[in-house]
């Protein structure tokens, strides 16, 4: 089972390196690869070559290990180039190599132990057997012998011959038994006289109820009753081959068990060779050297622990010097950071200084241009961060006040935009509305008035009948011309809305008005196209009179659709 398992490990290795050199190894990476990420790369490529190395790679796959190590120097050499994307690459392509390497490895390791594995528990049982059927075969031809002279004598001796033949093949059948148990006995190393509160804990029982079994068969047999005999010897072979099993089965996972124990062993070790040449690399011997001393003491110690199969004191005594080469390095890290702080300090706080006067500067000059009055959120904000900032000098926080500062002249600068561009969108605003009502002027029977809300096109009562809210027909003419014109402002909402005189209850005006709107709006859309959302409508019945309506004059005007054009732009 286990090399079965080991070479589907093979076949999906295979598989997996075939994919990935098609498809371009790392082509998934990012065009920049950060350092750390490549290590990580590094680190796996190289415990996968420890594995190889470890596991006999160089006898049964050397040419796939040669690859990996050949890979993994040059993605080093690259890495130290600063060519991290190509070192990722090379170091993917490495660990996979090794990893090829490894699998190559077992598999013929595991054939190799397979074939003695079999010649020799074969060439036991051959021998065992051969004795075994030898003695059979010598009793059954006593018997056969013995029978035959009987028979010559007298007839009443034949029965005896029988006996004895019967007798002969279940020994034949007890001494196979014993053999599968002697075999069990050899794979758990025990002798057929250990105790029963010896034996080991797997197969146990199906070992003891063999034992027992064939211990019965011995004793009906002597006593003659072979069918007895017969019926203990196979339930005692079930029993045998089941307890061989199990404990071949323990055995293997026993053995799996240790291999993944070395493997582990030897990946902590690899991990900490490298935090401990990292750590060699940086000023660990200005700052930490006794850390980094008793790292590489704890590395060679693991090393020995490794050959000596202690594979997890190994592991152990591996971790413990990863963790000291690592404390070693931040050590060393920190004091190197120390200094540099240090020599930073002076350059912050020129920084800050600097800062602090450009933000002083850029708020006068927001203050001076009215930003108090366009935006005094911004300009607060602006001199919040400043006292920000200069608190922070006082207390030689650099670090903060460089950014307040900077802070502060972003947000001056940001209220000097929106002084400029409040009085260009007013500017743009005046010539935008000059232009709508030179336009709308143009139209036949229409009034134009710029209110807070826009421009407003009124158009008389006369575009619908007395008393309806359907538009006629004669009135299409003019409500091109006000499409044409809306068509043309595009960027602007539009509001529709309708007006009544005071003939008539206040409630049938208003619903007469929001139905004339609505249907002004309708005509909009269905004939000439204006985009739905551009438009909205209202019914205001006779509550805004823009005349008297005590004559047919006055009620005429008041009779009508105005036509609000938005001054603000449509919201994106």
């Amino acid at each position: 089972m286990a090399l079965t398992c080991e070479r589907a490990m093979i076949t999906v290795i295979w598989v997996c390196a075939v994919s990935v050199l098609i498809s371009g190894c790392t082509a998934n990476l990012p065009p920049d690869v950060d350092v750390k990420t490549v290590g990580n790369f590094v680190v796996d490529a190289r415990e996968s070559i420890a594995l190889a190395r470890a596991g006999s790679a160089s006898e049964n796959a050397p040419q796939e290990l040669a690859r990996a190590e050949s890979l993994i120097e040059e993605a080093q050499r690259l890495l130290r180039k600063g060519r991290s994307r190509d070192a990722a690459d090379l170091a993917f392509l490495a660990d996979t190599e090794a990893k090829i390497a490894i699998a190559l490895s077992r598999e013929a390791e595991l054939d190799r132990q397979m074939i003695q594995i079999r010649e020799g528990l074969l060439e036991t049982i051959l021998e065992t057997k051969t004795d075994q059927v030898a003695v059979a075969e010598a009793r059954q031809a006593i018997a056969e012998r013995k029978a035959l002279e009987a028979q010559k004598q007298a007839e009443e001796t034949s029965a005896q011959a029988n006996e004895d033949m019967e007798r002969a093949k279940v020994g034949l059948d007890i001494a196979k038994v014993d053999l599968e148990l002697s075999a069990y006995r050899d794979m758990v190393k025990i002798d057929d006289d250990t105790p029963e509160d010896e034996l080991p804990p797997y197969a146990k029982e199906a070992y003891v109820k063999a034992s027992s079994l064939l211990q019965e068969a011995r004793s009906v047999l002597t006593a003659g009753d072979f069918q007895e005999a017969i019926a203990a010897t196979e339930e005692a072979a079930g029993y045998a081959s089941n307890a061989t099993i199990q404990a071949k089965a323990k055995l293997d996972m026993e053995a799996e068990e240790s291999l993944r124990a070395r493997d582990k062993a030897v990946a902590a070790i690899t991990k900490a060779e490298l935090s401990f040449e990292e750590a060699e690399e940086s000023l660990t011997g200005q700052y930490a050297e006794d850390m980094h001393e008793k790292a590489g003491n704890m590395l060679k110690e693991a090393a020995l622990a490794l050959k000596a199969k202690e594979y997890d004191r190994a592991e152990s005594l591996a971790e413990k010097a990863r963790v000291s080469a690592s404390s070693a390095l931040a050590v060393a890290e920190a004091k190197e950071r120390e200094t540099q702080t240090r020599e930073a300090h002076e350059d912050a706080r020129a920084n800050a200084l600097d800062a602090v006067a450009k933000a002083e500067r850029a708020i006068a000059e927001a203050q001076a241009a009215g930003a108090l009055e366009v935006t005094s959120d911004t300009y607060n904000q602006a001199q919040t961060a400043l006292d920000q900032a200069r608190q922070a000098m006082l207390g030689e926080d650099f670090e903060k006040a460089l950014p307040r500062a900077q802070e502060s002249a972003a947000y001056s600068s940001a209220a000097m935009a929106m002084i400029e561009a409040k009085s260009e969108h007013q500017r743009k605003t005046e010539e935008t509305e000059n232009s709508i009502r030179e336009a709308a002027t143009k139209i036949p029977e229409v009034t134009v008035r710029k209110t807070k809300k826009g421009v407003v096109i009124s158009m008389g009562g006369d575009l619908f009948a007395p008393g309806s809210s359907q538009i006629k027909g004669d009135a299409q003419g003019r409500l091109r011309q006000v499409a044409d014109l809306l068509k043309k402002y595009a960027e602007y909402k539009i509001i529709v809305e309708g007006h009544t005189d005071s003939v008539g209850s206040e409630e049938s005006n208003l619903k007469i008005s929001s139905e004339r709107a609505l249907n002004f709006l309708r005509y909009m859309v269905d004939h000439e196209k204006i985009p739905l959302e551009r438009l909205s409508s209202v019914g205001y019945g006779e509550s805004q009179p823009v005349a008297s309506n005590i004559n047919e004059a006055g009620r005429r005007q008041n009779r009508r659709v105005d036509i609000v054009i938005l001054t603000t732009p449509i919201s994106p």
